[in-house]
């Protein structure tokens, strides 16, 4: 392996054929669906939340009339995305951000098709979100291959040779666990030499990874790389029982949390020391850019929350005014004029100038932005900002 690395209420609703108008008398209502509360991964949703109402703060009006956002709670589960969008699409949402699990969107994105409701993905990152095409139907968060092929280069760029994944069994966790058997295994490494990658499929509930990790531990050679391809708890869970069976990270095997939640304050109170030289991944860091709209976002989120926000964060409140710029742009809260809109807008949010592919090919890419970054970060202390961490791919990037 590479030397690089460091050592391991509603006031009036109109509803109308062909789609929600999006306002009462009064108020134009925007919605969001976020994971609030258990199963789902709540502390996501809960900062997703937070910058939607930001955002819907600093827009005060569209079409000169006050916004109202109406968040529902989709638990982390599919019927839940359902309910909670046919509740906003009764309430004459005009549109709709948000959802981090995949699976929910998946489901979030039937509604939003058959109701005719303008849906931005925020943090959701299955390919088949967008490669169904709906008209309805945009992303802002990378699609699984749009991401992790980027991901798939970092490990062949630093030797790897066995890598292993304990893989969780949702849409998102099949479908990076899908690119990687399609982009590493029997692949060349920048030695040339073959890489063998092997994953095992958990559900979401399990909570002791024994079994798995302890098979991992006694192959021969010994994994470089072990994949934890989780969410939440389940994520924190796998990275401390790695670290207390001994299998990683040392001098020989690394560890990758995947999943948002490691860059949490929350995954440090579950793997404490094992967290050390732990790998992963994020959609911003510091060595990106720290442009005004950042720095004022950063700021203002910190002195709300106390915390420093995720690249979650900022896809859902540039959602937030991307849904309220294409309103203003169509001049109606009719849902094709939306639509119409969201096709050619352009954005230039916190996270970069937002807009929205045509392409069909591949099928992931229609209504996509594809200007979301894909960056690998290494803590090195324990309780590290994220923020902090050692950056290590992209290399152009590296200090």
């Amino acid at each position: 392996m590479k030397t690089f690395l460091t050592f391991m209420g509603v006031i009036g609703l109109v509803v109308c054929i062909g789609g929600s108008l999006g306002w009462s008398q009064d108020q134009v209502i925007l919605g969001g669906v976020a994971p609030l509360s258990a199963p789902g991964a709540a502390e996501s949703g809960a900062e997703m939340k937070i910058a939607m109402e930001m955002a819907v703060s600093e827009i005060g009006q569209i079409l000169g009339k006050p916004i109202k956002l109406q968040v529902e709670d989709t638990r982390g589960l599919p019927e839940e995305g359902t309910a909670a969008m046919n509740r906003l699409a009764d309430a004459g949402a005009a549109g709709v951000v948000g959802e981090f699990h995949s699976a929910v969107a998946n489901a979030e994105i039937e509604v939003a098709n058959q109701r005719k409701l303008p849906l931005i993905i925020a943090e959701a990152w299955a390919d088949v979100i967008t490669a169904k095409h709906y008209p309805y139907v945009f992303r802002i968060a990378p699609a699984n291959s749009l991401f992790y092929t980027k991901v798939s280069d970092w490990v062949k760029a630093i030797g790897a040779q066995n890598v292993v994944a304990i893989v969780e069994n949702t849409d998102w966790g099949l479908g990076i666990d899908t690119v990687f058997k399609e982009t590493l295994h029997d692949q060349k490494n920048i030695d040339g030499d073959p890489v063998q990658y092997t994953s095992i499929v958990a559900e979401r509930t399990v909570t002791d990874f024994t079994p798995q990790l302890l098979r991992y531990k006694s192959m021969s050679p010994r994994p470089d790389l072990v994949m934890d391809i989780f969410t939440g708890t389940g994520e924190y869970l796998i990275v401390k029982q790695t670290g207390e069976l001994g299998l990683a990270p040392n001098r020989e095997t690394l560890v990758f949390a995947v999943g948002t939640s490691a860059l949490y304050p929350e995954y440090w109170e579950t793997v404490g020391k094992y967290g050390v030289f732990s790998i992963t991944k994020t959609g911003y860091h510091p060595l990106l850019g720290v442009t005004p709209a950042i720095k004022k976002f950063n700021a203002e989120f910190e002195a709300k929350t106390g915390k420093t926000p995720t690249f979650a964060a900022m896809e859902a409140y540039d959602s937030i005014h991307v849904l309220a710029q294409a309103i203003e742009q169509a001049g109606s809260t009719a849902s094709d004029a939306i639509v119409a809109a969201l096709e050619k807008i352009k954005y230039d949010g916190v996270l970069g100038t937002i807009y929205f592919s045509a392409d069909k090919k591949p099928d992931y890419m229609y209504h996509q932005w594809p200007g979301a970054k894909a960056v690998i970060i290494q803590y090195t202390a324990e309780g590290q900002k994220y923020t902090d961490a050692e950056l290590l791919w992209p290399a152009a990037l590296m200090p």
